[in-house]
């Protein structure tokens, strides 16, 4: 029942990120697969929302301006263009690169098969709780985001009319690619995290055989393959995901930093309904909840790839085996760098969120000495 919905939710993922345009491949029967409609309508829309996103951008800003009837001061006008100029270039460049991540696609389809393989081979049924907690949370965070986004444009509409309402149907999907592009990168290493668990508990039942039979090394064997190229594959995904992820990761700083300044100015400088001031508190957490379950994610696929060496290094009467595999084990340690500059862990979300109150504070003081 839970990997029926689970496939479900991912096939979900992949249709809506084929609807706005960021991929054009689909899900079906485990497999990725595209066509030459997908592929044509892909690249009409990202023609369409890289010429008119500037413009409806633009025409938002000035509908924005208008409700604040010239009430907001300067700063808070500024650091709205900021947003915008940031979002739209964060999207130009996710669009731009579509075909580095379809490419990605192509590199996890082969490792897909080779893990339900083994996992119908070995009778594994016990899923890691962790891993399926942070998949069903990642889900509900991104779905939460997207679709706060869509209410919070849906309501600053100043009238509704036919014009308007496709406004808001395009700002949301295009807004929407900053939610949905980082879960796919999720979701590729959530699924060789799920791999090395595999390998994993399968390395810990075999460890507790006592009888080293013929069978039982050339499984070994195959173990090691399996989990070097989930290593291979995870290099592969984060090599061709770091650029994007460096600018996701600009973009998720820009927002948490311009994002306090406006809480603040709505709490404390001008009469806001609680619901408003309830709601944007909430959004801004789960937001930036979003952002930390990628780079947790990013922990946990390292730590399952050491599990391996950890536990072998118990197993006496594997004493020849144990010191091949914890010496294949040093040499192919995984670390996930992100265009050379940082590696994403927990801690490292930490630092930008203490980054993040550090520029809200400048900002803070801006606006006080503007106010004067």
């Amino acid at each position: 029942m839970t990997e029926d919905i689970k496939k479900m939710l991912v096939k979900i993922y992949f249709f809506y990120a084929l609807a706005i345009g960021i991929t054009s491949h689909r899900f079906v029967n485990n497999t990725f697969q595209t066509s030459k409609f997908s592929r044509v309508y892909s690249l009409v829309f990202n023609v369409v929302t890289i010429l008119l996103l500037p413009v409806v951008i633009w025409d938002t800003a000035a509908i924005f301006q208008a409700q604040m009837d010239h009430q907001a001061p300067v700063l808070l006008v500024i650091t709205y263009y900021v947003r915008c100029a940031v979002a739209y270039l964060v999207i130009l460049y996710t669009i731009l690169t579509r075909g580095f991540r379809d490419r990605a696609y192509m590199e996890m389809q082969p490792l897909l098969f080779k893990l339900m393989r083994e996992e119908k081979r070995y009778g594994i049924k016990k899923k890691s709780r962790t891993l399926m907690g942070l998949f069903y949370l990642k889900f509900a965070a991104a779905t939460w985001c997207c679709t706060t986004d869509s209410i919070y444009l849906f309501h600053s509409s100043d009238a509704w009319n036919w014009m308007n309402i496709i406004r808001f149907i395009f700002l949301s999907s295009a807004y929407n690619i900053l939610e949905v592009v980082p879960m796919a990168y999720f979701l590729g290493l959530w699924h060789i995290a799920r791999g090395y668990d595999c390998v994993n508990q399968r390395l810990e039942k075999l460890g507790k055989s006592l009888a080293k039979s013929k069978r039982d090394r050339e499984e070994l064997k195959h173990l090691w393959s399996l989990h070097a190229e989930l290593t291979r594959t995870a290099r592969e995904i984060n090599k061709i995901y770091s650029p994007q992820m460096l600018a996701f990761r600009f973009d998720c700083f820009v927002y948490g930093v311009i994002q306090a300044y406006w809480g603040a100015f709505f709490v404390f400088g001008v009469t806001t309904p609680i619901f408003w001031v309830i709601y944007g508190s909430v959004a801004y957490y789960i937001r930036s909840l979003d952002y930390y379950l990628i780079d947790h994610m990013c922990d946990l696929l390292v730590k399952y790839q050491n599990s391996s060496k950890h536990l072998w290094k118990v197993k006496s009467h594997w004493t020849k085996e144990t010191s091949a595999f914890v010496i294949y084990a040093n040499s192919l340690k995984l670390e996930l760098w992100t265009c050379g500059l940082y590696q994403a862990n927990r801690s490292l979300w930490f630092d930008m969120m203490s980054n993040v109150f550090y520029y809200f504070t400048m900002l803070l003081q801006f606006h006080l000495v503007m106010g004067k």
